[in-house]
């Protein structure tokens, strides 16, 4: 078997925070002949990627771009965006209890942490509107509109006071958006009952839930991650009721024409305009990754034959977890590349979960990678057949982008709805496990891979992907939803 390291994102560290400005000085921002945007992501990479992505297209567009963050995540984005003229503006994050310092992204935190991040987020608001306040100062800089993260909804308060639009942006897709919004928008005692179906019958959406699909903390009201524990404490509750509720228009991180009833929902539901403005992803050229000895493994492997397992940059598998996936590839006999992850303040080496005989048994027909993977560059390679996600939003946008089918085990939060979306609707997957604490069945991932990658019904999957690809790249072409927003911005006052 051949093992590649790589420097995952999560091993790279932070920059530390420094300097003693809560904002960055007015005077460094870029003179607009144009309209000035505002963008203020959730700081998380699966956040940063589609904003960065949507700044560049607004850039494209004439548009000027001041892309708020925290000071540790700032040098990062700048590397990230090497060209862009995206205008990067460092806020500095007060001290939060008990997290750790410098550590301003839920990538570099554990899940307890980063939900500490999530409800102290409203601590940027000061900073945030010092900023606002200078540039103010001189009208040609005040903002067309604030583009901020559906989990920032402080930045609503602060949009009014200075007088600006808030267009909320849901990084997620649109059925995860409509569906989150109604369950958290709605009584509890009026969705989960003790049956195992729910029935979610609102404007134009007709859709049944299994109980297990249901986000876990709607299960208890005392979650707290529904009720602010604290005066100013961020609430799931309280993202979605004023994305709903405030929002001058919606933005969605998806491609337009995928989800069309869930567009009519969002606009129907909020009263204001809303575009999806997720756009086709691109396989990076960088020298580093073109020679990535995975890369050069799939150079040397028949056209549809690999199995892609990845579960993004925050799900962790157990011991337990690993060894039960493990059974079940080894046992289907399928050709594949598995990127392992080691749990964030962990000490744990996760490959060491997997056997000898594992690695014995797959050594002529799989790839082991501990960390980093250039995962645009396997998805669009012409050897990889599936993708194994556990149903991240961007992981599936760049799998339907390049034509790929998935093999699904949704996690936690929007994953059950993007699972359903894919495996339902889309007719592009199949489900193997459901909730982060699951165990899949061995005998369950052995059946569900030899169907997938060697039988018509896998056939058929990858001949559904093909078209939505086709699909999706004409939609791209004409960039219908990031064209109506930009013409929006420019009517802005």
């Amino acid at each position: 078997m051949l093992h590649e390291s790589a420097g995952s994102i999560l091993k790279q560290g932070w920059p530390t925070a420094c300097g003693k400005t809560a904002f960055a000085e007015a005077e460094h921002i870029p003179m607009a002949e144009s309209k000035h945007v505002v963008m203020f992501p959730f700081m998380a990479q699966g956040h940063f990627i589609p904003f960065l992505s949507l700044a560049n297209a607004l850039i494209s567009r004439g548009l000027t771009v001041s892309f708020l963050t925290t000071r540790a995540n700032v040098s990062k984005l700048q590397s990230q965006a090497v060209g862009s003229s995206i205008h990067f503006v460092p806020l500095s994050l007060p001290p939060i209890h008990d997290l750790p310092p410098a550590c301003e992204s839920s990538d570099a935190l554990s899940f307890i942490d980063g939900q500490l991040l999530f409800i102290s987020s409203h601590k940027l608001s000061q900073p945030f509107e010092e900023w606002l306040e200078q540039i103010m100062a001189e009208p040609s800089r005040k903002p067309a509109c604030i583009i901020s993260d559906l989990f920032l909804p402080w930045t609503a308060q602060s949009a009014s006071k200075f007088g600006i639009p808030r267009v909320v942006f849901h990084t997620t897709g649109e059925m995860g958006a409509s569906l989150l919004q109604y369950l958290f928008t709605n009584p509890i005692s009026d969705i989960i009952s003790d049956g195992q179906i729910i029935e979610i019958r609102d404007h134009c959406i007709n859709v049944n839930l299994r109980r297990s699909q249901v986000p876990p903390m709607l299960r208890s009201e005392s979650s707290v991650l529904l009720i602010s524990v604290n005066p100013g404490d961020v609430s799931i509750r309280q993202a979605y009721g004023s994305a709903k509720e405030s929002c001058a228009a919606t933005l969605v991180n998806t491609f337009d024409g995928l989800e069309p009833e869930y567009v009519r929902y969002l606009e129907q539901s909020t009263g204001k305009p809303v575009w999806s403005v997720a756009h086709t992803l691109h396989r990076s050229e960088h020298g580093v990754e073109n020679e990535s000895a995975c890369i050069r493994w799939l150079d040397t492997q028949k056209q549809n034959s690999v199995l892609y397992v990845s579960f993004g940059s925050q799900a962790f598998l157990s011991a337990e977890q690993t060894k039960a996936l493990a059974r079940g590839i080894a046992a289907s006999k399928q050709r594949f590349i598995w990127t392992i992850k080691d749990p964030i303040g962990s000490h744990v080496n996760s490959c060491d979960f997997l056997s000898k005989d594992f690695i014995e048994e797959t050594k002529d027909r799989g790839v082991l990678i501990h960390g980093w993977v250039p995962q645009l560059l396997i998805l669009s390679h012409p050897a990889t057949a599936f993708f194994m996600t556990h149903c991240g939003w961007n992981s599936i946008l760049e799998s339907i982008s390049n034509g790929i089918p998935m093999v699904v085990w949704p996690m936690v939060f929007d994953q059950f709805i993007n699972a359903k979306l894919v495996t339902e609707r889309l007719g592009l997957g199949v489900q193997i496990c459901e909730g982060f604490d699951a165990i899949p069945s061995s005998e369950i991932v052995e059946n569900t891979l030899k169907a997938a990658m060697a039988t018509e019904i896998g056939e058929n999957m990858r001949l559904r992907a093909l078209g939505i690809k086709e699909l999706i790249n004409e939609s791209s072409c004409n960039l219908s939803g990031i064209e109506g927003f930009v013409s929006y911005v420019l009517n802005l006052g």
